[in-house]
């Protein structure tokens, strides 16, 4: 079973990184494939690659940029093995993780390995993440230490968890199933939330297994990579916008529901259209939208210019949402992001016997938003397998 995962390592500069990930697998995995992809390089990477001689290497480079998405994607689709295993090249995994996700994926599906960090993000407590400090770099990392501390590891039950997290293993099948990682989120973030969603709605679960470790030194080619550091604040706002315009709702939401909203927009202004428009599928208005539309648009492979209505338009939404621009204010927005959770509350909610008789059916105030449910649809399920 160790020799059936294919790891599949996404790359993009940082060389150095990725030699040295390289050979900490090689030392103690000889045999088992690994799946570079790199896209957009411009240090050495390609070459580099180009120059390794190692019958169970698999790998593809171009000079075109692309997504992390598209990289993972890329390396799921030339992987020869039927399980594969998302990594970073800012790991180092232990002596018995082949082992230990093996077993596991015998049982589960889907499975989540232990990542230990140093104490980076350390109050972000998660069933699959430790925090221990062996090094900030390959450089300073205590590989004895690690693997001692690895060794000396009681075995731990695995458990289901709801947490959601990239460092998976699984079958290949399945995530080439749904279409693997969505490019929408570009050039990163929030595709492990898109997965994850994709892959439960489908009707898998979750599982952690303990046992199976690796160390992450944190978002070195990422996040606080030289090319990426000064970016990310934007990049995460954008993914986060475009994962709401997919599915109508934060990932938080108790309420997975993609429903079909339509806000008719009174006083509209360029505060409220960059802050709603993001929640529903058209706006109905008197805003002419070209500027927001001319700056916006490149963060999005939506097409916004089909989100803009005139105010005298056909309405054809499931949900119409009435609200007065001039009234936004943090308790309205807390409604927006949770209009699924409020949808489906409105929907089993009973409405006393007067407002039964001097109200519309299926018509509701929630703070400043006027809601009139027409139809009750939802098409989440229509966003399991990616377009």
């Amino acid at each position: 079973m160790d020799h059936n995962i294919s790891l599949l390592i996404g790359l993009k500069n940082n060389l150095q990184y990725s030699k040295s990930c390289y050979n900490s697998i090689r030392e103690n995995y000889p045999d088992t494939e690994i799946v570079f992809v790199s896209y957009g390089s411009s240090d050495g990477t390609d070459e580099w690659l180009n120059s390794l001689k190692d019958e169970n290497l698999v790998y593809f480079s171009s000079p075109e940029e692309k997504t992390l998405s598209d990289t993972y994607n890329k390396a799921m689709e030339i992987s020869t093995k039927n399980y594969v295993c998302f990594l970073h090249n800012d790991m180092v995994i232990g002596r018995n993780f082949l082992s230990e996700i093996s077993n596991s994926l015998l049982k589960y599906n889907l499975v989540y390995y232990k990542v230990i960090e140093p104490p980076v993000f350390a109050s972000d407590k998660r069933l699959w993440k430790e925090i221990q400090d062996f090094g900030s770099d390959f450089e300073t990392f205590k590989f004895d230490d690690f693997f001692k501390f690895e060794s000396n590891q009681e075995k731990q039950e695995g458990a289901y968890t709801e947490d959601v997290s990239f460092f998976l293993a699984a079958k290949r099948e399945i995530l080439l199933k749904i279409n693997g990682l969505d490019p929408l989120f570009k050039p990163m973030f929030c595709e492990d939330d898109d997965l994850i969603l994709r892959l439960r709605m489908s009707g898998e679960k979750t599982f952690v297994c303990p046992n199976a470790i690796v160390y992450h030194f944190v978002s070195k080619t990422s996040r606080f990579s030289e090319e990426f550091e000064k970016k990310t604040k934007k990049i995460e706002e954008n993914s986060l916008r475009n994962f709401i315009r997919k599915w109508g709702f934060v990932n938080q939401s108790k309420t997975k529901s993609k429903l079909n909203y339509g806000l008719i927009l009174e006083n509209p202004n360029e505060e409220s259209i960059r802050t709603l428009e993001i929640f529903v599928d058209h706006i109905y208005s008197d805003y002419d939208a070209s500027e927001y539309i001319k700056d916006e648009q490149k963060n999005t492979l939506f097409n916004l210019k089909e989100k803009f209505k005139p105010k005298n338009a056909d309405l054809s939404d499931d949900i119409l949402i009435k609200f007065d621009a001039k009234k936004l204010s943090e308790k309205n927005m807390h409604s927006f992001r949770n209009l699924a959770d409020i949808i489906e509350e409105l929907k089993n909610s009973k409405k006393s016997f007067f407002d039964k008789l001097f109200s519309k059916p299926n018509f509701f105030k929630i703070n400043n938003l006027k809601i009139e449910i027409l139809r009750e649809n939802s098409y989440e399920k229509q966003l399991i397998t990616r377009k």
